[in-house]
């Protein structure tokens, strides 16, 4: 990979994630190592920062055990897969057999972002995370925890 141009757009940072989520007047707070974390109700969001862009992940807080509701889990996150473009469902299987789903996507640019690109990308992942949200809402109803924690204000 060549190093960025002289007219390459800035790096994401955490702190330019937070001054976006900012923008979009979203509630967030930062974990002690500098890291951003926001909410939505039923959905917890993170931000993993590299030199070549972002990966934003969310874990939704419901919960679904025995066999038969982690293969549907597995089944709606290969629907889901195939429509949904950029981001990835996947059902995760603890140790206790219960299962839960995450939702991430990678941007990548060697190039970085302009703000208004890091905005559209955030906001395209936050839509897509409440589509499956949705989906996941339906197929499992009653199954979603409340997050009690949501998001904090810096």
């Amino acid at each position: 990979m060549t190093s960025p141009s002289a007219t390459a757009f800035p790096l994401v940072t955490q702190d330019r994630i937070a001054a976006t989520l900012e923008a979009l007047d979203l509630k967030f707070y930062r974990e002690d190592n500098g890291e951003v974390r926001t909410a939505f109700p039923g959905l917890v969001v993170f931000f993993e920062v590299e030199n070549e862009g972002f990966k934003a992940t969310s874990r939704w807080m419901a919960v679904v055990d025995g066999p038969e509701d982690t293969e549907r889990l597995r089944e709606l996150a290969n629907t889901l897969n195939r429509s949904l473009p950029l981001v990835r469902v996947h059902p995760v299987q603890r140790a206790d057999g219960t299962a839960i789903a995450i939702v991430e996507a990678p941007f990548f640019s060697g190039d970085g972002f302009a703000d208004e690109q890091l905005r559209e990308m955030c906001e395209y992942f936050f839509s897509a995370i409440h589509h499956v949200a949705g989906k996941l809402r339906e197929a499992f109803p009653g199954r979603e925890e409340s997050f009690t924690d949501g998001a904090k204000e810096a």
